[in-house]
């Protein structure tokens, strides 16, 4: 059977994982030390370095904002002139095939309207009484 009692003269050893006291002190002391520094507040460092990088942050955040605005007006621009140009191509398009088609009939139309409202050429002589018929 073993022994299991600890000797006087051997230092006592702690399980495997388990933090010894002179660890767990210096953490408390550490974490004590940690907390009033932060009730303390910044250091004027502290404040300097933070107030240089929300300045830097808002002023990438403005370029950024910037750059975005510029990239949706180029691609608006893009898009829109696009646009104009297939509307003046399909104008141009529409106005050649009517022209193509329809011209003749459009003239034939145009003379058809200035016979019947234009004055005669010549004269003609009416009779007055009902033999010449």
């Amino acid at each position: 059977m073993v022994d299991e009692t600890p000797r006087m003269n051997e230092p006592e050893i702690d399980p495997p994982g388990e933090p010894t006291q002179a660890e767990i002190d210096a953490w408390v002391a550490a974490e004590r030390a940690r907390r009033e520094a932060w009730l303390k507040g910044p250091t004027p460092e502290e404040r300097a370095a933070y107030a240089n990088r929300l300045r830097h942050r808002r002023l990438a955040d403005t370029f950024e904002e910037g750059e975005q605005r510029l990239d949706e007006s180029l691609r608006r621009g893009l898009h829109y002139g696009r646009e104009g140009q297939l509307a003046v191509e399909g104008a141009m398009s529409l106005l050649y095939r009517f022209s193509r088609r329809t011209f003749a009939e459009l003239v034939r139309a145009g003379r058809e309207w200035e016979d019947e409202t234009a004055l005669p050429s010549r004269r003609r002589r009416v009779h007055m009484d009902d033999e010449a018929d």
